[in-house]
């Protein structure tokens, strides 16, 4: 998940006009939190396993820094070839390995709603099953494990693309804060509203609710750019980020099983602290935390995260077969697919990043460097 606009190994420029390794990294350890925490939610009914709900959160948080960056670097441009540009070199990222897994997903499992899916809506349908059909919402849910429930977060970045880069080109900088500001409040109350008058609905995965996390980030990554944010690029602002995150995540059993679903009030709270860390984490590449997520073979599988979390719920029956198969590989009884589901996730994402998404990257880098 999450693909921004640094991803290839040995890459060391990017459309954000810079390149942190340690983000590469980064993107490894929440697609392995993401999986682990999927893994353990359907065997393990346990509040404190809360912590890994924030994955998916701080995938936006580094899509709305990473991307607005990028737009910012293309405002010199004319409007309407800065967007050509934009759209066209996300949609080369984006829609092959988002449209090759649904499609198998379809042959293979049925898996149904495949229009919302395919138009990057169902994040509005589960929302929907969720408040106004409650019986097929639980049908959905049983079908299996080809229901592609998960594509809710993919939907909301894949909103966020399209429609931030017309704030950006088409509203100009004069107001950018205020209306980022107007954003964030607007999103807040969305939320309070939610949890007063629809506390049942899976409100959380609406994108003007979870999208806080992208607009704070959004929102730094333009102070930064502006020049105004220069004493948050230090390590105090890094660790004393990771520290309170901690703290809040280990206490606070509020989220619960539905964890960003439904979210609850003080949600701001995290999308703040994880906007920082992500901003904070570019400018401490030589601490301890920046080493340690600029090692190479946590950049080789970072930078498959976008299509190991495209199948990795698919992969579920082939998991349970290999532990099956293989019983020593099962590390936790409570939860066999701790172990399994990663390895079979990371080799089919393996095989589709070098078979797949490598070269369709490869001709998307030799037309981007034709058009700059």
């Amino acid at each position: 998940m999450g693909p921004e606009d640094e991803h290839g190994e040995g890459e060391r420029k990017s459309e954000a006009g810079f390149f942190c390794p340690a983000y590469v990294g980064l993107r490894c350890f929440l697609l392995v939190v993401v999986l682990e925490g999927h893994y353990w939610f359907e065997a393990v009914k346990d509040p404190r396993l809360t912590p890994l709900t924030f994955a998916v959160p701080c995938f936006f948080a580094l899509s709305g820094y990473l991307i607005s960056h990028t737009l910012f670097r293309y405002e010199d441009r004319p409007k309407r070839e800065a967007l050509r540009v934009f759209y066209i070199r996300r949609a080369f990222r984006i829609l092959p390995p988002f449209f090759l897994v649904l499609l198998v997903a379809c042959l293979v499992g049925g898996t149904p709603y495949v229009g919302w899916q395919a138009t990057y809506l169902m994040n509005l349908k589960i929302y929907h099953l969720s408040q106004y059909e409650p019986f097929a919402f639980l049908q959905y849910q049983d079908f299996g494990s080809f229901n592609a429930m998960h594509f809710w977060s993919v939907s909301v970045e894949e909103q966020f693309y399209v429609l931030y880069p017309l704030f950006v080109f088409g509203l100009g900088r004069r107001f950018r804060t205020s209306l980022l500001v107007a954003g964030l409040i607007i999103s807040i109350l969305s939320r309070l509203w939610y949890i007063q008058h629809q506390p049942h609905a899976f409100y959380g995965g609406l994108t003007w609710v979870a999208g806080e996390f992208i607009l704070w980030a959004c929102l730094l990554a333009w102070l930064e750019y502006s020049g105004h944010l220069n004493w948050l690029g230090n390590r105090t602002a890094l660790y004393g980020s990771m520290l309170c995150f901690g703290l809040l995540a280990y206490f606070d059993r509020s989220y619960g099983l539905w964890a960003q679903w439904k979210p609850q009030a003080h949600q701001t709270v995290y999308a703040i602290i994880l906007a920082v860390l992500v901003l904070s984490l570019r400018h401490c590449p030589q601490t301890l935390v920046g080493r340690a997520l600029s090692w190479k073979p946590l950049a080789v599988v970072g930078s498959m995260s976008y299509g190991a979390y495209l199948v990795h719920i698919f992969l579920n029956p082939v998991a349970d077969r290999l532990g099956q198969a293989v019983p020593q590989l099962v590390l936790f009884s409570q939860c066999p697919r701790a172990t399994t589901g990663p390895i079979v996730t990371l080799l089919v994402a393996a095989i589709m990043w070098y078979g797949y998404e490598q070269p369709i990257n490869r001709l998307r880098q030799r037309w981007s460097s034709g058009s700059d």
